[in-house]
């Protein structure tokens, strides 16, 4: 009994893995390795040709940037940013800035006030000159007059007026401006006043002329100053010796003028 029964254990354990379920989707094979930055060197870093003919090929034959935003794209791929602090002129404006001579414009000026400005093309600051020059004038001419007469009035409070070659008649108060003056102390302080403010006035004009002169020769030199790269303040790390702790580090400011 016990070797049947063996025997029926056996024959079970072989049949059993007739009798198990199957799975219904055979799995995937395992795909073979593939190099992921094959694709990535494989691929042009440049302007596809369609863009590059349509976009970079002006009508006179020669190659043009494409602009983007702020950057110009080249055919090698890269890019040039746009520097928006540059002033861009023209070949015409370039010319007509070139023609400025700043020692011509200081003559000029020298010779006749905004004769300079007209030169530089500045037409607008002449008006301002001789407006400056026309309120010079007209203070000078005022004050002149006062001081004659005030000369005069103190004349007459001293001696008098005459009458004959001998004979004076004594003056009480004279008229100097709009202010009556009975004393010549008073005709004596008019008289200094007045002069002063007369020659103030030619010292003021004389000083305006200087600084017509002065503005034409800066201005000259502003319109002709080099807008181009060869003007550039570059900020460059450097070591900097210190007496007592060596050598530290800082910081180097370059300015290049051309």
């Amino acid at each position: 009994m016990k070797q049947v029964i063996a025997l029926f254990i056996v024959v079970l354990l072989f049949t059993l893995p007739l009798f198990a379920q199957q799975p219904a989707i055979n799995p995937a094979p395992t795909p073979a390795p593939v190099d992921s930055t094959a694709q990535l060197r494989s691929t042009p870093d440049t302007i596809p040709p369609a863009v590059q003919q349509k976009g970079r090929i002006g009508t006179d034959g020669t190659p043009r940037p494409i602009r983007v935003g702020s950057s110009v794209l080249t055919p090698e791929g890269g890019s040039e940013t746009l520097a928006s602090d540059t002033v861009q002129v023209t070949a015409k404006q370039e010319a007509q800035i070139r023609k400025i001579i700043p020692r011509k414009a200081t003559i000029r000026s020298l010779i006749l006030p905004g004769l300079g400005q007209a030169y530089n093309r500045q037409y607008y600051k002449i008006p301002f000159i001789y407006a400056g020059f026309g309120v010079m004038g007209y203070l000078f001419v005022k004050y002149k007059g006062l001081a004659n007469q005030a000369e005069e009035g103190y004349r007459l409070l001293l001696y008098g007026r005459k009458i004959s070659d001998k004979v004076y008649e004594p003056v009480d108060s004279v008229v100097i401006g709009t202010q009556i003056i009975r004393t010549t102390t008073g005709a004596k302080a008019g008289y200094d006043l007045y002069r002063r403010y007369r020659d103030l006035n030619i010292l003021l004009s004389v000083a305006l002329w200087g600084i017509n002169i002065i503005e034409a020769n800066v201005a000259a030199h502003l319109k002709t100053f080099d807008l181009s790269d060869d003007i550039s303040m570059r900020i460059e790390p450097r070591v900097l010796p210190v007496p007592g702790a060596g050598f530290v580090p800082g910081v180097r400011v370059a300015f290049t003028f051309k």
